[in-house]
């Protein structure tokens, strides 16, 4: 018999596309683990821009389904019945989940996935160990976990670039700012494609055919946009936002950029100088290679000391 495994207990609100999704992913491509995953699962349904339905394809079910509610519940006292044994460890990959009880395990973590729009007080004084996912939004006594990059879906893009049909591309939801973005880059005669909906391969495709990947974030979040978009090796052009600039190095790894004029302005002289958009891209994924959601959650494993 070979070393016992890590046992961990996962809950999340299982939307098609969520950060916790690739969390989990990660966990079970280790071969040191065993993770038993449950929560709310919302089949093709999306609360995006008052609700909508993906692809059958983009779903997952957890091995525990929790029965829908709003607000998406998770009763740990229910679901603590169902264990197939005891974690060692239990993470909570929280994007709007409520919770009744604790789960029977040794160690309790809550990873807030969204602490710029989400009120994450009572997860806080639950856990026994709180990360945020953006530093500006941090609280005494959180820990900072960035956000990721997957490196199987968000793998390099791989056409030519001067055979990409965009200019530019942004998936993603389509923000005010973000509109101006893509209508200036139009009026200036360039193609500027912005979507919300597409993941996982329906996303790559997108930006495997894109010269340039951008960003813009309003609230201060380096969002996981800016380490997918570096992962693919894609040129990006980001608004800068503090962690970006202690993450990345602006001007070598992106091209950073203030206010929708001045993104512009960058955009279309990295697109009119090819070699220094080949060079951004090189450095910005050498750059992210160490930020792939199997490092965030080796992290996590190793700080909580269940990992020796």
């Amino acid at each position: 018999m070979g070393p016992s495994k890590i046992k961990i207990g996962f809950s999340y609100i299982a939307y098609p596309v969520a950060m916790p999704r690739y969390m989990l992913e990660a966990l079970k491509r280790r071969d040191d683990v065993d993770v038993w995953a449950s929560g709310p699962y919302t089949g093709r349904q999306i609360p995006w821009m008052g609700g909508m339905f993906l692809p059958e394809s983009y779903t997952r079910e957890p091995d525990y389904i929790v029965p829908m509610s709003m607000p998406p519940t998770i009763n740990y006292d229910v679901v603590n019945a169902y264990l197939p044994w005891i974690p060692d460890i239990w993470i909570e990959g929280n994007a709007g989940l409520q919770t009744i009880g604790r789960p029977n395990a040794g160690i309790y973590v809550v990873i807030g996935t969204d602490p710029h729009v989400l009120d994450y007080s009572k997860a806080r004084a639950q856990a026994d160990i709180f990360y945020t996912m953006q530093r500006p939004y941090m609280k005494p006594g959180d820990r900072w976990l960035p956000y990721g990059f997957d490196p199987i879906v968000h793998r390099k893009t791989e056409k030519p670039w001067e055979e990409r049909e965009h200019d530019i591309s942004l998936v993603g939801l389509p923000y005010p700012e973000r509109k101006d973005f893509m209508h200036q880059m139009r009026a200036h005669g360039y193609t500027a494609f912005m979507e919300n909906g597409p993941a996982y391969e329906d996303a790559w495709n997108i930006y495997n055919n894109s010269k340039l990947g951008l960003n813009l974030s309003s609230r201060q979040d380096t969002c996981a946009r800016v380490f997918e978009l570096l992962g693919m090796g894609l040129p990006a052009v980001l608004n800068i936002v503090p962690d970006l600039v202690d993450l990345f190095n602006e001007g070598e790894d992106f091209v950073g950029f203030n206010g929708v004029a001045d993104g512009v302005t960058k955009a279309i002289e990295l697109l009119k100088d090819p070699v220094r958009a080949q060079a951004i891209a090189e450095s910005g994924h050498a750059a992210v290679q160490d930020h792939t959601w199997d490092e965030r959650m080796e992290q996590v494993l190793i700080e909580t000391e269940v990992l020796a």
